[in-house]
């Protein structure tokens, strides 16, 4: 008996967090695409505003810090806001440290109503702020999500 319970309660419990995480229908962010866009420009440098971004190091793909992104995007889209601090006053940093990362810097680019990994990027490059956390050499991992069009990525370092 207990053979036959194990599987499904796995299949349940994956069943039950992909729900979760994919609640609004749309495709997961495309992390490979994602991860290879933010490194190429952060291999290049590039202009945020009137500075110039020296090239930064490449990132890693931390999926802790996806998971806190998420759950920043569907708060975002559950409760129709569009804010980096939630309604009960918490900010990106305590978002990473609950999703188990214990960070020393951290950043976060939000952005509403793009379709797609690249249209999100170029709206990022094109503000001055998120671009300078884009290339922020400080940082050493990212994760990104997204609820309908509400989208989050998380940057921090060990």
């Amino acid at each position: 008996m207990k053979r036959i319970l194990f599987p499904y309660l796995a299949a349940l419990l994956f069943f039950s967090f992909s729900t979760e995480k994919n609640m609004t229908g749309n495709p997961p962010v495309n992390k490979v695409l994602m991860l290879r866009m933010v490194n190429e420009l952060r291999a290049k440098g590039c202009h945020c505003g009137d500075a110039y971004q020296a090239p930064a190091p490449p990132l890693v793909w931390s999926d802790k810090l996806e998971q806190a992104a998420q759950l920043h995007s569907n708060d975002m889209l559950k409760k129709n806001y569009f804010s980096h601090i939630e309604a009960d006053g918490s900010n990106a940093g305590q978002r990473i440290e609950n999703a188990g990362y214990k960070w020393k810097a951290y950043g976060e680019n939000i952005g509403m109503g793009y379709t797609d990994e690249k249209q999100v990027l170029d709206g990022w490059i094109k503000s001055t702020e998120h671009c300078k956390n884009l290339m922020n050499k400080k940082y050493t991992e990212m994760g990104v999500a997204r609820a309908g069009t509400y989208w989050t990525q998380d940057f921090a370092s060990r």
